[in-house]
Formats: structure tokens, C-alpha cells, sequence
């Protein structure tokens, strides 16, 4: 819930190294929204300097019916919930003006308009008040918020076997019973659901992962991936793109702006672009959706079950009906019926007697020259070297 009965105040400060702190973005908000969410309240904020006196930018921004006040830095994104809520129960209970805290302070609102002046702190936490002030300390700080997220996902029954090479933002929702692998970036608004397994490798931004989908080294961006879908190696999901369930998007697939039918297989080295399949498809390997005409883009729609062979183009716009089968090597520049065979392709012609290759090199040209492991070497070396030099240098090593 929050709390309204207090005024929060957080003091925006500048780095030489940094510049602006407050701005940094550190695993999916800036330095100033990490330290605004250990507080219960609406805050305020104000350019502070250490040799300005700020006692009146303060009393201008306080509501004075509050009784308490809350001054925190930028550049302290550590600061935990529970540090504030202590330091305003000690002020309360003890009856106190002020409480300064390592780097911040917390006053009864009235102290305030009877101070004459106030002066910003130097930075000089520790802990939880570490402040950042160079790139080192930004490095160190964002590595210990970054294992807070961890542990607060390990603890809600995520899988997470490398806390050292798993990278995960604050927004991200996990569901438990999913496997997150290292080497994986997941970032903005993602939800990954139960049992899905996020394998090594990837990048992941702003997307739904269904429960048991399998994600293997790809990028995605701004799509859904339905439950049971299978995506890479080296996949590229583009924004507006949904894949429906059960499906397999294999390597070096790239898709942009489109629907994938429940169970379609678009397995490799495929392009789709501004496009709708239907269930159950077969798309083939080198497979590309032209949906561009140097000017406007265009879109298709394909029906269920439908092949597509291999090395196709699909000239859009275009509309290929249910269980259609599209011949491997076709351009298909108009609709396809439902159930019919499409073949756009040139007649095969032999022309006999032909010269050949006549680039082809002579016959008679030695072959490449060859390269093999020798068992002193650490890797591969050419071949050149003789059996004898190999053996001169084992007797070297004697």
C-alpha cells in the first residue's frame, strides 16, 4: 500500500565521470527508479549541488501537512525498503528532529521550514548507501542488483544455474518450474511461463514465453511464443510477430510482423515478413515471404496445411488456401486455390555437347594444399612439416 503520509524528496546529483547519474539505466529502470522503489510514496525530485544550499528547493517541493520528510540521493540504488521504513520508525518513536542516514536523512517536515540552510552530502556510504560515482562503482552496484533479482527468482522456484552469467531486469515476470541457462539476457516486460526452458544464449526483450516453450540461442523482440513452440538456434523473432503452440522455428529463421498457426514448422534459412499461416504448415528451407516493393510493404495469408517447398518465394500480396501444396523453386505472384499444386518455375532444358565449366581449373593442377594436426602443436599448423621434423622434435623434448 502506499504511503501517503509522507513527503519523499530524491536529490538528483551529477558525476564528472557519469555526468547525469540519476538517467543510468541499470537492468530495466534509471538509478533514480531503483532508489524511488524502496519507498512507499510519491516522490519529488531536484538538481542538487554540494555547494548550493537546497534548504529552500526543499521547502518548495513538500507538502508541510505531512509530518515526515524523506531526502535520499540518486546515485544510492542499494537502498532497501525496510532501511527507510526503520529510519522513519526511529525518527517517530524517538521523537527526533532529524535522523541522518549515511547518505540521506529523514526530518519532521515543520524542522525543515525552521532550518536555515542545507547542504548535500558527500558521497561516501557504504553498503547499502554506496553511491555511485565512477564506472567501477557502477559496474560493482549494478552486478549486486542484478543478484538481487536472481535470488528474489531462485526463491520463487526458477532454475537458475549461473548467477554469474545470467543477466534478468526487474520487470521480468518468471513463472516457477522454468529453466533459465547462463548466458541469457532477458529483458523489459517478459513473462516467461512454467516449465520453459530458456537455453543458453539468448536475448530476450519484451516477449511472452508459454509454459514449455524451448528458447535456444536466438533474439527476440516484442512477440509470443505459444506453449510447447520450440525457437532456434539462431532464430530472429522481430516485434509483432506471435507463434502459436507447438510450433518449431528452427535456424536462421527470421520473422517480422507475423502469425504462425498452432504446429506449423518453419525448421531453416527462412524469411517471413507481414504474413498469416494457418495451422499445421510446412514452410521449407530457404523459403522467403517478399513482402516489399522498394515503397509499401504488403502482406500474405496462407491457410492451413499448407507445403511450401523449399526455395519458394511468396510475392505478396498473395493468398495460398487451405492445404495447397507450392512446388520447390516456385515465385508465386498470384493466389493459390485450396488443394491445388502451384508450380512457377522455368521448364528444366539440356543442351547437349556443351563445353562444360570453362572456368573449371586445368585437370592436371595439384590439389589444395593439406593441413594436418601434428601432436606437439596446439592447434593446426601446415602440413609442410615432415614426419622427420616432427620426429627431431620429440627428440628435442628428451
Amino acid at each position: 500500500m502506499v504511503d501517503l503520509g509522507i513527503n519523499v524528496v530524491v536529490l538528483r546529483v551529477k558525476s564528472n565521470m557519469l555526468g547525469e547519474v540519476w538517467n543510468i539505466p541499470v537492468l530495466g529502470k534509471t538509478l533514480e527508479g531503483w532508489v524511488a522503489s524502496a519507498l512507499n510514496a510519491p516522490y519529488k525530485t531536484i538538481d542538487a549541488s554540494p555547494v548550493i544550499d537546497i534548504a529552500d528547493k526543499l521547502m518548495s517541493a513538500v507538502d508541510r501537512s505531512k509530518p515526515v520528510t524523506v531526502v535520499l540521493y540518486c546515485d544510492t540504488p542499494l537502498l532497501t525498503k525496510g532501511t527507510v521504513a526503520n529510519a522513519i520508525e526511529k525518527l517517530t518513536a524517538q521523537k527526533l528532529d532529524m535522523l541522518k542516514l549515511q547518505r540521506g536523512c529523514v526530518f519532521k517536515t515543520e524542522y525543515l521550514f525552521g532550518a536555515e540552510s542545507l547542504y548535500i552530502q558527500e558521497p561516501s556510504g557504504s553498503g547499502e548507501f554506496e553511491a555511485v560515482t565512477d564506472c567501477e562503482g557502477l559496474s560493482r552496484i549494478t552486478d549486486n542488483i542484478r543478484r538481487r533479482i536472481l535470488r528474489y527468482h531462485a526463491a520463487n522456484g526458477v532454475k537458475i544455474f549461473d548467477f554469474a552469467n545470467t543477466h534478468i531486469d526487474c520487470d521480468v515476470v518468471i513463472s516457477k518450474g522454468a529453466t533459465v541457462e547462463p548466458y541469457n539476457f532477458i529483458k523489459g516486460k517478459t513473462i516467461i511461463k512454467s516449465d520453459a526452458h530458456i537455453m543458453p544464449g539468448n536475448y530476450i526483450e519484451n516477449c511472452i514465453i508459454g509454459r514449455g516453450a524451448r528458447i535456444d540461442s536466438s533474439r527476440l523482440y516484442d512477440s509470443l511464443v505459444g506453449a510447447g513452440t520450440r525457437v532456434g538456434p539462431f532464430a530472429y523473432l522481430r516485434p509483432n510477430t506471435v507463434v502459436g503452440c507447438d510450433c518449431r522455428i528452427g535456424d536462421f529463421v527470421e520473422l517480422k510482423n507475423c502469425v504462425i498457426g498452432d504446429g506449423c514448422k518453419v525448421s531453416h534459412l527462412t524469411y517471413i515478413g507481414d504474413a498469416e499461416l494457418g495451422k499445421d504448415c510446412n514452410v521449407g528451407c530457404g523459403v522467403v515471404f517478399a513482402n516489399y516493393d522498394g515503397k509499401n510493404k504488403y502482406r500474405s495469408v496462407v491457410g492451413e496445411r499448407v507445403f511450401i517447398g523449399s526455395n519458394a518465394n511468396i510475392v505478396a500480396p498473395v493468398t495460398v488456401a487451405d492445404r495447397a501444396f507450392i512446388a520447390a523453386g516456385s515465385t508465386i505472384t498470384s493466389g493459390v486455390p485450396s488443394q491445388a499444386l502451384a508450380v512457377a518455375r522455368a521448364r528444366q532444358t539440356i543442351i547437349p555437347e556443351w563445353k562444360g565449366n570453362m572456368y573449371a581449373p586445368p585437370s592436371g593442377n595439384p590439389q589444395p594444399r593439406a593441413y594436418e594436426l601434428v601432436s606437439y602443436s596446439d592447434g593446426i599448423i601446415d602440413g609442410s612439416a615432415s614426419a622427420d621434423n616432427n620426429n627431431d622434435r620429440g627428440n628435442d623434448g628428451e
